[in-house]
């Protein structure tokens, strides 16, 4: 990979067919480079500049067609502002020369000189680190916060709106004021705000959202020296600039901590390109664009970001391509407000994983859409603490052939692809997009900061309140809480899809009272349920227009594929009337005689074993077979089979 990289990017700045118009080439080495070189020398690699310094001081001198290379192998300390817009046909080119390793933009301050100031606690000075510190590594790991409890969370006996709350185990204790309050509100909230002043068990607090907790939930507290208690714990004092750790020994060396809080911020500027860099090292963001457009950022790695590796405001035009992006405390990308963008071949990896360093609300994501007629295509979102992607206020988005693995293990209510429109009226119909040809996988589900009574909701692909217009199709959802999830959707298709090994397969709900769950179709789906207990089909409503026979009338479900565990009910609905919920399960006769739906859908028998193989790679695979196997359609497969790139099948051994 690196090789190929560093064969594409010697030619980026003479391929006619990307960067037409050629301009002046600006070289830059933090090793042999020396700001006082004259803006001609600059344009030979023997003499060229040294600082991210000196760039943002020239910048406004640099022309449309022109490019800035850093050298391989050296790290440039700092951030850099754009303050001038290539064109259309010649935007301005950030990429690399030479050899070696890709040159890399840092943030990151090495911390030294350590002294001891007893219980294992030590110091050391941070003099450019500014007002916070949002992200620390040791030898490329990174570490939390210290917090009390050190792990889990306190419960919330009672609050009064969202000014306080009154906790357990905290009088007799220390004074909290001034540090973070890290409250887990609701399923998919875990809010930080700051402790203003503590009367025995409670904290008033503010900042942070406007939600409400929710007693019998969980909180914990961070950024106070006296949370220090375990090798990597961590504290931060902004008035001295000083940086607490705890170490049971000697202070480990490699000890980073950012103090810059935007690596590149660009706004309102156009047509800039970034390729073959690394950055590491922010408070903040990677990448901070305000009011962008025409911004490419390709084949660059973005690590350890305090929030987001990429958070875009009011910007459209992106081009993300071939960016791997790895601890980012909030969101891997955040396209709020941002059109027409494409986020392609990507690998997201570790997004949001420490509870307590993100913003508070749509947080913790893979990656964020607030925009239309965006494409996500091709990419990988491995290990977020919340949604996979997150799409919503949104118009004729594409999500496509994209692989999620592993979400919602730090808070739920949310899906490896999530949707919502918002409080709009419920009639309205939104073209919000199309769903199609996605591999997502384990669906985690966090109890963690919760009263546990309220059932996990880590959804393979969710569509919420008024979600409409939209077509989910060729998907594969296997090990979440649900396959597919419409809560007062309408004017959705979803077709194609296979749903597997799931607690539920395919979910209707009508939840709200405003709320319209109709005109919906279901068909030409694969639901399989593994083991007892799992559904292929659960409907629910919590209102009364969701009654008897109007449970028919949320979806025209017809000609799907299922099949359940031996002796398993396949469907189950629950029913509000009277004030009090009604269930009702049974077999696929049952479901089709009393609610008069499903007209062609047929059951496979219960087989003593099944398999799922799925491909989430652009290119065809083999499947190699120990046996003959059979799919839900009846095809058999003897010794391999070839499965097309992001399709799956459910095979049954004859």
């Amino acid at each position: 990979m690196k090789k190929m990289r560093y064969i594409l990017l010697i030619f980026i700045p003479v391929f006619a067919g990307i960067f037409p118009a050629m301009g002046n080439t600006y070289y830059f080495s933090s090793i042999n480079g020396n700001d006082g070189y004259s803006i001609v020398e600059a344009q030979q690699q023997l003499t060229p500049w040294r600082s991210l310094g000196k760039l943002n001081q020239v910048f406004a001198q640099l022309r449309p067609g022109d490019s800035v290379l850093f050298k391989r192998g050296e790290i440039f300390y700092g951030s850099l502002v754009a303050t001038r817009s290539g064109t259309a046909g010649s935007p301005i080119v950030f990429a690399a020369y030479g050899k070696g390793d890709d040159p890399v933009i840092s943030g990151f301050q090495r911390l030294a000189g350590w002294k001891s100031i007893g219980g294992s606690i030590w110091q050391a000075a941070c003099p450019g680190c500014g007002p916070r510190v949002n992200m620390v590594v040791i030898h490329d790991r990174v570490q939390p916060m210290g917090r009390y409890p050190h792990d889990g969370y306190l419960k919330i006996v009672s609050h009064t709106a969202h000014t306080s709350i009154t906790g357990d185990n905290l009088s007799g204790g220390p004074d909290w004021t001034g540090a973070d309050l890290v409250m887990r509100k609701n399923r998919f909230i875990l809010d930080r705000s700051i402790i203003v002043s503590q009367q025995g068990n409670t904290l008033s607090y503010k900042g942070g959202t406007g939600y409400s907790p929710t007693d019998k939930f969980g909180y914990f507290i961070q950024n106070d020296i006296k949370t220090l208690n375990r090798d990597g714990d961590w504290y931060y004092d902004p008035g001295a600039h000083v940086m607490n750790m705890y170490f049971s020994g000697s202070p480990q060396p490699e000890v980073m901590a950012a103090s810059f809080d935007t690596l590149v911020n660009i706004s309102g500027k156009a047509y800039l390109v970034f390729s073959g860099l690394d950055f590491s090292g922010s408070n903040d963001n990677g990448f901070f664009l305000s009011g962008a457009a025409h911004i490419t950022i390709s084949f660059c790695r973005i690590f350890f970001s305090g929030l987001d590796a990429i958070y875009s405001v009011q910007s459209a035009d992106l081009t993300i391509d071939h960016v791997i992006i790895d601890h980012s405390n909030d969101d891997g990308i955040n396209l709020t407000g941002s059109g027409g963008s494409r986020v392609t071949n990507c690998t997201i990896r570790n997004s949001g994983t420490l509870p307590g360093m993100g913003r508070g609300e749509n947080s913790y994501i893979g990656i964020r859409l607030d925009g239309g007629n965006n494409t996500v295509q091709y990419n990988t979102i491995d290990t977020t603490g919340y949604s996979g992607i997150f799409f919503f206020h949104s118009n004729a988005n594409i999500i496509k052939n994209n692989t999620v693995d592993y979400f919602c293990f730090m808070e739920d209510d949310g899906g490896g692809i999530y949707t919502w429109s918002g409080d709009i009226d419920s009639t309205v119909r939104r073209d919000a997009g199309i769903v199609t040809g996605n591999i997502i996988l384990h669906g985690i589900a966090s109890a963690a900061g919760t009263d546990s009574t309220q059932m996990p909701i880590a959804i393979g692909i969710y569509l919420d309140e008024n979600s409409s217009g939209m077509e989910v199709s060729d998907n594969t959802a296997a090990y979440c809480t649900n396959g597919v999830f419409l809560q007062d959707a309408h004017e959705v298709t979803v077709k194609g899809n296979t749903f597997y090994g799931n607690d539920v397969q395919i979910a209707l709900r009508h939840a709200l009272g405003k709320g319209t769950l109709r005109n919906n179709e279901i068909t030409g789906n694969k639901a399989v349920a593994v083991k007892s207990g799992q559904f292929v089909l659960v409907l629910s409503s919590g209102v009364t227009s969701g009654v008897d026979g109007h449970l028919a009338a949320f979806a025209n479900i017809h000609d799907n594929q299922y099949s359940t565990a031996a002796g398993g009910a396949l469907y189950k609905t629950v029913i509000r009337q009277n004030n009090q919920n009604m269930n009702d399960k049974g077999t696929l006769s049952d479901w089709q005689s009393k609610y008069g739906t499903d007209a062609h859908s047929v059951q496979a028998a219960p087989a003593a074993a099944v398999r799922l193989e799925y491909n989430s790679t652009e290119k065809e695979k083999q499947v190699d077979l120990n046996g003959v196997y059979k799919d839900l359609s009846g095809l058999v497969f003897k010794g391999q089979l070839q499965l097309a790139p992001y399709h799956s099948v459910v095979l049954t051994p004859q």
